[in-house]
């Protein structure tokens, strides 16, 4: 349909009108973009500036009022409160509105009114830490410690950005491992680990203890590799049998496989070296030396089909020990340990052997089988009859080079390791 518009002062006024409208536009695009421009400078009377060209945008209310409350020279708590309400009524929607409010509120001494927005804030954001993080450290200024730690325990549902300061926090409040582990921690594997973590770094392997029973009981899957911190606190506390009990739990859940059977005695896990090396635990273990090779090898093997091998570079004269395995042992027990060794151009006059020692005291058991030299034309068996200190718990088992005290004393070659057993020893 096509609207004609019949006398020339009809016409005018249409072009009156439309130019009335191009201009008011262009008014408030510009009065919009100089506020804009205003509030990227952000003080004082910039901002006053900017929310009168542009009443409407609460986030310049939030800016102004954030200078009125935190002005180092001039605060101004009765205009940050009518700033953030202001900006609470223009966007009521957001919760960030309301936590300003609340916080400028609360500094007024105004309790009942700040609690009245944090509700708020809660019920906008529920499931959002970065809003369940001020609330909750807003509760525990004001003791109330149980409903700090429910949104303390929401803010750890969210992120884990937050979890030092968490856990520091509701220990500092409560000093109560149960408390804590029932009402704040949530039951999600990943939580409950940087838990663990925090407590063994705390040196609390007693409360860790809880926390690693409700990780087993979860349904929820993790990797076994994630239990080698705690593990490993245990041993460097001295609490081998403990940490064998969380190496047990493992296998139990079905994270790693149990290397021995009711027919079988053998202690060392992967002796054959047959299944990957875990690096943690009690499986062997290999730290890396610049220099020197260290891994498995299927070129060259005992039973098949893998062995462990060692390649030295010629450039040291080395004290080696780097491929050991930690394992549990019984005090005044008679053990039988056997392997075979391989060696190609080993030179030097001190060669690779089986080193076992008391891995707290030496002092009480430190005994080697005889080292190789060379090079071996075929596999040749280590043997060593020892019995345990009277209070030995804990073996290692390593592959060892003791540095030579000659001149020619730069080792290089190769060894390799296999079939590694050690059994304990009945009394006759």
């Amino acid at each position: 349909m096509q609207i004609t518009i019949a006398t020339k002062a009809a016409r005018w006024l249409l072009i009156l009108i439309e130019v009335a409208a191009f201009v008011v536009l262009i008014v408030w695009v510009g009065k919009a973009c100089l506020a804009e421009m205003l509030a990227n400078r952000p003080t004082i009377s910039n901002l006053e500036r900017a929310v009168k060209l542009d009443p409407s945008d609460a986030e310049y209310l939030l800016r102004l009022g954030s200078l009125y409350e935190y002005s180092p020279t001039d605060v101004q708590s009765a205009k940050a409160e009518e700033s953030f309400r202001r900006a609470a009524q223009l966007d009521p929607h957001d919760p960030q509105n309301w936590l300003d409010l609340a916080a400028a509120l609360q500094l007024q001494g105004r309790v009942g009114e700040a609690e009245a927005c944090r509700r708020r804030v809660d019920l906008l954001a529920p499931n959002l830490p970065a809003f369940q993080w001020p609330i909750a450290n807003s509760y525990l200024l004001q003791g109330n410690t149980d409903e700090a730690l429910r949104h303390f325990r929401l803010v750890l549902a969210g992120t884990q950005q937050y979890d030092g300061n968490v856990f520091s926090l509701a220990w500092k409040a409560t000093d109560d491992a149960g408390k804590i582990l029932e009402e704040l921690i949530p039951e999600r594997v990943t939580t409950e680990f940087s838990y663990l973590d925090f407590l063994l770094a705390q040196h609390r392997l007693d409360d860790a203890q809880a926390v690693w029973k409700r990780i087993l009981s979860d349904r929820e899957e993790f990797a076994a590799t994630d239990a080698s911190a705690y593990i490993d606190s245990l041993i460097l506390a001295h609490r081998p049998a403990d940490a064998f009990q969380v190496w047990t739990d493992l296998q139990k859940k079905g994270l790693i496989r149990s290397w021995s059977s009711p027919s079988e005695t053998n202690l060392i896990a992967n002796g054959d070296f047959e299944d990957e090396l875990l690096n943690f635990g009690f499986a062997w273990r290999v730290n890396p030396i610049e220099g020197i090779y260290a891994g498995l090898d299927t070129s060259n093997y005992h039973s098949p089909s893998h062995s462990m091998l060692v390649q030295f570079s010629g450039k040291d004269n080395v004290d080696y020990g780097s491929v050991f395995q930690y394992v549990k042992a019984t005090p005044g027990q008679a053990y039988h340990l056997k392997a075979v060794m391989r060696t190609e151009g080993i030179t030097t006059d001190s060669g690779p052997r089986l080193e076992v020692l008391d891995a707290y005291n030496p002092a009480a058991l430190d005994q080697f089988t005889d080292d190789l030299t060379g090079s071996t034309d075929a596999w040749t068996p280590l043997l060593l009859d020892f019995v345990a200190g009277p209070k030995t718990e804990l073996l290692l088992v390593r592959l060892r080079r003791v540095p030579s005290r000659k001149l020619d004393n730069l080792i290089s070659g190769k060894v390799w390791l296999d079939d590694v057993q050690l059994v304990p020893v009945q009394k006759r």
